[in-house]
């Protein structure tokens, strides 16, 4: 493929699938221009557009489209080449739910902006109208503001994109880089709710309740109370990654960043999880429906909510993220040192891991409490 100038140069995903080319960009340096081997960001792994209810589908629909109408020139293979490069499925899924925010954003607000000519100023304006509320697009609810949490994290996914951009696409500057465009602070705890120990106990004999005509369903659940896996991790476990290390049976799961860690599986665990992989061959899902579809987030929500209803638990707000706060809630609360916490949840600061202290013990006795007390006395 000839060289040629930056501006302009068309990728096409098919006719480029397997070639790319070095080109020049103003600045002088040699950029290896991004040829994603995909005719769409919906064959990437993980990323299968959801458009009907139970079609297997991994990802919103809407935001594959969004992205796939993207001029096929340097901006969508870049895109898609950044989307394939992530670690995870749960890191690209990440990726594309962010970038497809940001297009919907600068869709209302900078209509006629190209992807690649975003400014820091541009980023800035983002980032006041996602935390104030004043967003018309790139968030689900209008007029309810991003908490801090979630307005970092989607500056950190635009900072990696555009410096994905400089490397690969020329790009002069990293609009988004953190030098240029302030984080929020984000608070030292964690604002996912957890459920307490005795609903988790509860979720687990509801779980061994629903076993006998839901298998899949008590296996999924089981293994979300119990190892604090992410839902992607829980509905993408094949047969092969489960077998016995030093008298244990362990799952070995690729966590967030592409790092493989070996979770051991509880005897109860065990019981509903060990014959998921009877008759599979390795490379087989084991979560999966009855038809044999895999699980996704929704349906394992699904199955948490009849585990629950079988405990007598209140489903409102069960979620897999629900159950891994939870996890992570109970071992720090129960004083398990937090780098085994953080082995655990596959994190790779402790900083994230400690968002989960929540104080529960500090919270029973808290000086509130009294005070309601003395409160009550005097009336």
């Amino acid at each position: 493929m000839d060289d040629a100038p930056l501006t302009g140069t068309l990728i096409g995903a098919a006719a480029a699938a397997s070639r790319a080319s070095v080109t020049v960009s103003p600045d002088g340096r040699g950029v290896d221009v991004p040829a994603p081997m995909v005719a769409s960001v919906g064959d990437i792994a993980g990323l299968a557009p959801r458009r009907a209810r139970g079609d297997g589908g991994e990802v919103a629909a809407a935001d594959v489209d969004l992205v796939d109408a993207l001029p096929r020139d340097l901006a969508w293979s870049t895109v898609a080449a950044w989307l394939t490069a992530g670690k995870s499925v749960s890191t690209r899924r990440a990726r594309l739910a962010d970038l497809a925010a940001w297009l919907r954003w600068l869709q209302a607000h900078a209509p006629g902006l190209a992807l690649l000519a975003a400014t820091e100023d541009t980023v800035t304006g983002y980032r006041e109208a996602i935390a104030t509320g004043t967003a018309r697009a790139g968030i689900k609810t209008p007029g309810k503001p991003l908490s801090a949490a979630s307005v970092a994290r989607r500056l950190s996914s635009l900072a990696s994109f555009y410096g994905y951009a400089v490397r690969r696409a020329g790009l002069a500057r990293n609009p988004a880089a953190a030098e240029l465009v302030e984080r929020p602070e984000v608070a030292g705890v964690g604002v996912t709710p957890s459920r307490t120990l005795g609903e988790a106990v509860a979720l687990l004999e509801g779980a061994e309740r629903i076993a006998p005509g839901h298998p899949g369903d008590a296996a999924a659940v089981a293994l979300l109370i119990s190892t604090g896996l992410r839902a992607a991790e829980v509905a993408g476990l094949s047969a092969e990654r489960i077998g016995t290390d030093a008298g244990h049976y362990v799952i070995r799961v690729r966590v967030k960043g592409g790092k493989t860690v070996a979770v051991p599986l509880p005897p109860r665990v065990c019981a509903l999880v060990l014959p998921r992989t009877e008759g599979k061959r390795p490379a087989d899902l084991i979560i999966t429906r009855e038809d044999g579809r895999p699980f996704d987030r929704w349906r394992l929500t699904t199955a948490l909510r009849r585990a629950a209803r079988a405990a007598e638990v209140d489903p409102a707000g069960l979620t897999p993220h629900v159950l891994r706060a939870t996890a992570a809630t109970l071992l720090l609360d129960a004083g398990v040192p937090v780098e085994l916490v953080q082995d655990l949840l596959g994190h790779a600061s402790p900083v994230t891991t400690q968002r989960y202290d929540r104080g529960t013990r500090r919270l029973d006795g808290h000086a509130t409490y009294r005070l309601a007390s003395i409160l009550a006395g005097g009336a």
